[in-house]
Formats: C-alpha cells, sequence, structure tokens
C-alpha cells in the first residue's frame, strides 16, 4: 500500500456495507468492503502503518462473512 484514502462507503463492526434508509443506516444484503473502499475509522488523519492493519482485520472479517452468508447456499 503506497497512500491510503481516508474516506470512502459507510460500513459496520461486520464490514456490511451500509446504505441511507430514511434517516438510518442500514446493511446492503451480500455486499461487505474493506481497504481502502472503507472509511471512517481513522477520521481526518492516521499513523502510517494503521491503514495496514486496517485491510487486515476488515479483509479477514469481510471474508468470514461472505463465507457465512454462502452456508447452505
Amino acid at each position: 500500500v503506497t497512500h491510503f484514502t481516508m474516506g470512502g462507503v459507510a460500513f459496520n463492526a461486520r464490514a456490511q456495507v451500509l446504505a441511507r434508509k430514511g434517516d438510518a443506516l442500514a446493511p446492503i444484503d451480500g455486499l461487505w468492503a474493506a481497504g481502502e473502499i472503507t472509511g471512517g475509522i481513522h477520521g481526518d488523519n492516521r499513523l502510517g502503518g494503521s491503514s495496514l492493519l486496517e485491510c487486515a482485520v476488515f479483509g479477514r472479517i469481510a471474508g468470514a462473512e461472505a463465507a457465512k452468508s454462502l452456508v447452505g447456499v
């Protein structure tokens, strides 16, 4: 990772991408995010190494959640 964006899609702790439904945000079924597409963890700035950890953590979470959704399909 040579550069990391500081904004992106809204997502929850389960790496589910969120969409606005009325005044609230709700998960979009079957859509997860990890890495530079995500935003909101660090605010306006972050430490250099933090972005790599965020990619690893939410990549693992997104993969596990996607696998759970496929069980029984």
